[in-house]
């Protein structure tokens, strides 16, 4: 069973769902799911129990069930919305897992608490904030994705001023700091994650469990929807072990 949740960041209000405690009687640190641009929790209410233990998926403001205030879309904001909502779930470690640009504001919330992260998963993405050409955010905005208008997915106005306050800016040394448990999965688009971004990833962790899905687009959901989860279960587990 998944729960849906409210926790408040300041005066925005942050929906989030959760499979709740009940779920890991072990008390191992929980799952927290950061997911992409236009993603909203719901996509994920099916997928959350196969992390095999208590796991959350952040909807950020703008998003879903979510407040969407007029200002407040920089990387610290949004780095804020994704602590409160670990903090509304445990005072302790966590393992972090990112889909597309939910990777910017989940790294740096993990960046700024070292001593909370547990291990740190990648879907699709580096490890960086990424400022959109305004053609390219219109683009994405007026389209659909995973068979529905991004258009109600989001709050526009929200979608823009996110994509507004975007700075590109690298989070690799900062990532590589951290030394915790990595794991990264890049899709066979190779858009996201270049040829030479993914040779980086091999430099600057070296010590990391690097995953290609071929088949997949973008969203590495597709065409199995279940093998980044359990990928994911697997490489936690193994974090677990560890400390």
């Amino acid at each position: 069973m998944v729960d849906s949740r409210f926790v408040h960041n300041g005066g925005v209000r942050l929906h989030y769902l959760d499979t709740g405690p009940g779920t890991d009687p072990a008390g191992r640190p929980p799952v927290v799911f950061v997911p992409g641009m236009t993603d909203v929790a719901e996509d994920y209410s099916e997928l959350l129990p196969l992390f095999g233990r208590r796991a959350v998926v952040v909807e950020l403001r703008g998003h879903g069930r979510s407040d969407a205030p007029a200002t407040g879309y920089d990387l610290a904001s949004l780095r804020s919305d994704v602590g409160a909502v670990i903090d509304a779930v445990t005072d302790g470690p966590v393992h972090v897992v990112t889909f597309s640009r939910g990777t910017s504001y989940a790294l740096a919330w993990a960046i700024a608490h070292p001593g909370r992260v547990r291990s740190v998963s990648i879907g699709d993405y580096t490890p960086e904030e990424r400022a959109l050409p305004q053609p390219l955010a219109q683009r994405l905005l007026d389209g659909r994705w995973r068979g529905t208008p991004v258009a109600d997915r989001l709050d526009r106005r929200a979608a823009e001023a996110t994509f507004a306050a975007a700075r590109s800016r690298s989070l690799w040394d900062e990532l590589a700091r951290l030394s915790v448990p990595l794991l990264v999965v890049r899709s066979g688009e190779r858009v996201l994650i270049t040829d030479e971004e993914w040779e980086r990833y091999h430099r600057t962790f070296p010590d990391a469990w690097l995953v290609e899905f071929p088949d997949s687009p973008h969203d590495i959901f597709r065409p199995d929807r279940s093998r980044y989860p359990l990928l994911l279960r697997e490489h936690i587990d193994v974090a677990d072990k560890l400390t």
